[in-house]
């Protein structure tokens, strides 16, 4: 392993030097053109990724259940016990797979690549794709309810990550390919270049520019391509035929909206509470997916194999309208309920197919009911609502309408149904998220903390520990130290602005900041010879230890007047280890969002934020950058007074530079500081005065 880690450094070395890139980047202004040339690598390996992961997936079918595909039929025709056992089998196979190898590879995938994306400048490592292959592909092969999409995104991603370290490439470069990687895996899966290009752009990268746009489109081409070599170029389902039959039949259609949204927001939380559920069941870990197994198992075993696997036969059936209502009810749930087992024990794939297959079930749900009120103004059987289901439920549970609807139409090809279609999937996404306001994809980010907010975390400081930045020279003093001794201590050593005040064994009691020290300063004679540091020291000082990050330290800025907090042991929280500073949380700040590659898109991002960018700290606080109100320009911090007039905390000033790489160069604030136009300034505290200073 190691001999083939140095010659793939040793290739990259060597094209790097032949394509001319410099720590990222062509000194000779052919950027563009090696750009173009890893999209089309990736495009390749992501089209043959895509090829090799569903033959994987026939391989593992057919070594189960003695077929290449699972049908209802051919389902229905195998021994109850079969349905019931191959997917726990399956389960724990892709058990040790996820928990020893790569635990990146359980879940759906999506989410795992939108944090790399957004938290890790791109990098993921390689080992996920050769694990993501085989834990899918045996889950899926197996009978689990999943779909292709999650992980070949995953895989293509990877991919793409995994020759872009290689080459060294700059962290927004690097994002961009694995966005290429995304959009070929989309693309060559779904036979859907268009759509694998959106995916790409609308909920992994988050943002459309022509930069990322260029290299995306060619990634996804040729993945396509490839797709059509191998796998024959046709749409993946065959339409009905359909037109409308009145302009109000759009109704109908806007309710269908409405019902996807809902069923979108109950499958977000059950996948949700799964996830949890199995998080904190007190089992051996690698045993998990079998549990999932063994409940999609026995909803198949009891007469439900539709939902084994990724229900593609059964989608093509409800597009021919041939199900009963009832069954149609029952496979919604019944589906929320399996995908949700299948991903939430720990099991490997995506959440694409299952959205399709429970969107064309409602479609079919809701065309009974149509058909029932007004029998003359909707269509012959249900087949054009449950394509218009499919995108709707789509765009309901990944929040992006445009990729959903594109998407669609390249799956099928039903261009006729472009009103509907439209229609019903932004209604989804519009009253998705009022609902709820996270995506499938976004709340399994957050709740390990990152908050994302169009492809970029809004919280930089979520991803700092107290321990990368704190200082370990203590500035203390004993509690019985005098007040003449304790005054020459503290103006000694400009550098704290607080000292800590311990007891008789070396334990913290409190504090004294510059601010309690004026309080006695006006009669020292008369209060030298009987006031001690113990006398004068605040003993309401929070404390922080070392594990927790840095959003943590800034809302205890945010409720205390002081710009140093302690450092206490964990076992032991008197027992002081070393401080931290204000002033070294902008520093972190600044230097996290520089290897975030960030600060080149600043004013886009304000664009997008309407200007003010914020993160979340205490209750009724906020951090926030905001660009420097006109009327500002010219003046210093000092002048400004913004802590004393407003109770705000200026944490950075960031300045356009002409000769920073990035752009924009950042500065501890200090109070001669004269503030120019397009400066940015990282300010906390309360969220009315940070929402003023916003629109000054």
């Amino acid at each position: 392993m190691k001999s083939i880690s140095l010659q793939w450094r040793a290739l990259g070395a060597m094209l790097s030097e032949r394509f001319r890139f410099k720590n990222g980047s062509d000194v000779q202004g052919g950027e563009y053109r090696t750009n173009m040339l890893l999209a089309l690598i990736i495009g390749i390996a992501g089209g043959y990724g895509a090829v090799f992961f569903r033959g994987a997936i026939s391989f593992v079918t057919r070594l189960g259940y003695g077929a290449t595909m699972l049908t209802v039929d051919y389902l229905e025709s195998l021994p109850w016990w079969m349905r019931l056992t191959i997917p726990v089998a399956g389960g724990l196979i892709v058990g040790p797979i996820v928990t020893k190898f790569a635990s990146e590879a359980k879940g759906h995938g999506v989410p795992e690549v939108m944090a790399a994306v957004a938290v890790r400048g791109g990098i993921i490592r390689p080992r996920v794709a050769a694990a993501k292959v085989v834990a899918s592909a045996v889950c899926i092969g197996s009978g689990g309810s999943a779909g292709q999409e999650g992980p070949i995104v995953q895989i293509g991603s990877s991919i793409a990550s995994a020759l872009g370290q290689v080459f060294k490439v700059s962290p927004r470069r690097l994002k961009t390919f694995v966005g290429c990687g995304a959009a070929a895996g989309i693309a060559a899966t779904f036979n859907a270049p268009i759509g694998g290009m959106l995916f790409a752009l609308e909920i992994i990268i988050g943002e459309f520019g022509i930069a990322q746009l260029s290299p995306i489109i060619v990634a996804s081409v040729v993945a396509t391509a490839i797709s059509h070599m191998h796998l024959g170029d046709h749409p993946a389902f065959a339409v009905p035929e359909y037109h409308l039959q009145s302009p109000f039949e759009l109704i109908h259609y806007a309710m269908l909206g409405v019902a996807a949204a809902a069923v979108g927001v109950m499958f977000i939380l059950s996948l949700h509470s799964s996830e949890d559920f199995f998080n904190k069941l007190k089992i051996p870990a690698w045993i998990k997916p079998a549990i999932g197994g063994l409940i999609v198992g026995t909803l198949g075993a009891v007469g439900l194999p539709h939902i084994h696997g990724v229900g593609y036969d059964f989608i093509e059936q409800a597009l021919l309208g041939e199900a009963p209502l009832m069954m149609l009810v029952i496979l919604v749930f019944a589906k929320i309920a399996a995908t949700s087992a299948t991903l939430g024990s720990g099991g490997s794939g995506g959440i694409f197919a299952p959205s399709l297959f429970m969107g064309a079930m409602l479609g079919g749900v809701v065309w009974y009911g149509a058909h029932y009120l007004t029998p003359d103004l909707v269509s012959p059987n249900y087949g054009p609502y449950a394509l218009v289901g499919m995108a709707a439920m789509v765009a309901s549970t990944t929040r992006a309408p445009l990729q959903a609807i594109i998407l669609l139409f390249e799956l099928t090809g039903g261009y006729a149904v472009i009103l509907p279609l439209m229609l019903s999937s932004v209604i989804g996404v519009l009253i998705g998220n009022r609902l709820f306001g996270e995506s499938i994809y976004t709340i399994k980010l957050k709740s390990k903390g990152i908050l994302l907010r169009r492809g970029r975390e809004i919280n930089v400081l979520r991803g700092i520990f107290v321990k990368d930045v704190m200082r370990t020279e203590l500035h203390t003093v004993p509690d019985n130290m005098r007040l003449r001794p304790l005054i020459d201590f503290i103006s000694a050593d400009t550098r704290h602005t607080s000292v800590f005040v311990l007891d008789s064994e070396q334990k913290l009691k409190g504090a004294i900041s510059f601010h309690e020290l004026r309080r006695v300063l006006f009669d020292i004679e008369a209060l030298e010879p009987v006031l001690v540091a113990d006398d004068i020291a605040n003993y309401d000082v929070a404390h922080v230890k070392p594990a927790d990050t840095l959003d943590v330290v800034m809302r205890l800025f945010a409720r205390q007047d002081m710009d140093e907090l302690p450092v206490v042991d964990p076992d032991d929280t008197r027992k002081l280890i070393g401080t931290i500073h204000r002033a070294d949380v902008a520093d972190a700040y600044h230097k996290e969002v520089l290897n975030r590659d960030l600060v080149g898109t600043v004013a886009t991002s304000f664009s997008m934020l309407d200007k003010v960018s914020h993160a979340g700290l205490a209750p009724g606080y906020s951090m926030a950058e905001i660009e420097v109100p006109a009327h500002y320009v010219g003046k210093d911090l000092r002048r400004l007074d913004l802590r004393n007039k407003d109770g705000l905390e200026v944490l950075l000033v960031r300045r356009h530079t002409p000769g920073s790489g990035s752009g924009m160069e950042g500065m501890v604030p200090s109070a001669d500081i004269v503030l120019q136009a397009g400066d940015v300034l990282l300010v906390s505290g309360k969220k009315e005065a940070v929402e003023r200073l916003a629109h000054r």
